[in-house]
């Protein structure tokens, strides 16, 4: 995603960027090892020391002795493994693969991870009321969002796909800035303007060398959604449905669009403007869209300019317009997209965000999702900007799922 710069933006361009947050890990957070309320009890067998003057090199996790029973089945006792080893750059160690036990048991505190370890215990079962989060977590608040993603996963939300988005990092940090999802501009209350989900789709710079400029790669488009929570009581509704050659479903706009990286070159006072690669490129098949591009394209080698140093296809949904009566609590995007070729599977990663145009405002992005990786299987890339302090009011997991058709 790009990021907005200076003062004006286009009306129709991603965005991001990056802040330091440094991660915190919890080895030392030496709390004792007894379930929650209403679980059976688990033996405290955690240390109060200060373990940090350990020889690292010498000391090995045993397993076996941190298997705790809860609720009739077997666990790993995070908590207590952590307080008896010596004290580690991350928490991922305490982690280990399923072996004689179903999951992990967190009493309380936040254990950082390292990306691997966190994409494989966010498919486990966990007890306790601890949280993790992902060592490179980095919150991008330059636009002072009151609710912005801070990483944490608490153990009560770790199965939830929507809270999933606020810490989770990216598939493939295709294109620069932060790794992980942000919450950018916040929607200005009663104010009327309009809504369109955007979608951003970047070539893996490891994959340059192996993607020819002649290469045809075809991008498949299925379905293209925003949905919108208000404060009028009504919960949430899908605002924006963008698939199929009608009049209903008009589709994406702007298949095709090849722009400029740097985001910032489109408004530059010596601009670099977009290209389309041309509707002969772009079909209406079955029940999707398919739009041819070249290795060059996504490259950005077809434009002249020396200061393009890579590009991004662009595209964005229907717009969503909007009266001041009510204020917009919540929004969510989702599209669908896979590659025709099985040879450039995995080549390309895409985000999601949304675009916000108000009375009195330029445009801005709302949110950034973070990278999924884009297969030639049908992928869902989602994402929201309902942060960690409003998610139990606003967001409804649920319901917006059903409504985006996230699995």
């Amino acid at each position: 995603m790009k990021k907005v710069g200076i003062v004006l933006l286009a009306a129709m361009m991603l965005l991001c960027s990056c802040n330091e947050t440094p991660a915190t890990s919890s080895a030392d957070n030496t709390s004792s090892a007894t379930v929650s309320e209403g679980t059976s009890s688990v033996k405290d067998t955690s240390s109060k020391k200060d373990n940090s003057s350990k020889n690292t090199s010498s000391w090995t996790l045993d397993v076996a002795a941190f298997v705790r029973e809860i609720d009739g089945e077997k666990y790993f006792d995070v908590s207590a493994a952590a307080a008896a080893s010596p004290r580690r750059p991350d928490d991922s160690e305490f982690f280990p693969e399923l072996d004689g036990f179903v999951g992990y048991y967190i009493e309380k505190g936040v254990y950082t991870v390292d990306a691997d370890t966190m994409y494989r215990i966010i498919e486990c079962d966990f007890k306790g009321d601890g949280s993790i989060k992902w060592t490179g977590f980095k919150t991008d608040n330059w636009q002072e969002n009151g609710d912005p993603f801070d990483g944490i996963l608490p153990i009560s939300k770790i199965h939830d796909p929507l809270y999933q988005q606020l810490c989770l990092p990216h598939e493939r940090n295709a294109f620069g800035g932060t790794k992980n999802g942000n919450n950018n501009f916040e929607i200005l209350e009663k104010t009327k303007g309009n809504l369109t989900a955007l979608c951003a789709i970047y070539l893996d710079k490891e994959q340059a060398d192996n993607l020819p400029d002649d290469a045809v790669i075809t991008l498949c488009f299925g379905k293209m959604k925003l949905a919108v929570c208000k404060d009028d009581g009504k919960g949430w509704f899908v605002a924006s449905d963008s698939v199929g050659p009608d009049g209903t479903h008009p589709g994406p706009a702007s298949l095709g669009n090849i722009y400029p990286i740097p985001w910032t070159l489109e408004n530059d006072k010596n601009p670099v403007k977009p290209y389309n690669v041309g509707q002969s490129n772009v079909t209406w098949v079955d029940d999707h869209y398919e739009v041819k591009i070249t290795g060059a394209d996504i490259k950005g080698k077809k434009f002249t300019d020396s200061r393009v140093t890579w590009a991004v296809f662009h595209t964005w949904s229907t717009f969503y317009n909007f009266d001041a009566e009510n204020s917009i609590l919540g929004l969510a995007t989702a599209y669908t997209v896979w590659v025709k070729e099985p040879e450039w599977s995995g080549f390309l990663a895409g985000d999601t965000g949304a675009d916000v145009r108000q009375d009195g405002q330029y445009c801005h992005q709302t949110f950034s999702s973070r990278y999924f990786v884009i297969t030639n299987e049908p992928k869902m890339v989602y994402g929201h900007n309902v942060g960690p302090k409003r998610y139990d009011e606003v967001m409804d997991s649920e319901k917006v799922c059903q409504l985006l058709e996230i699995k």
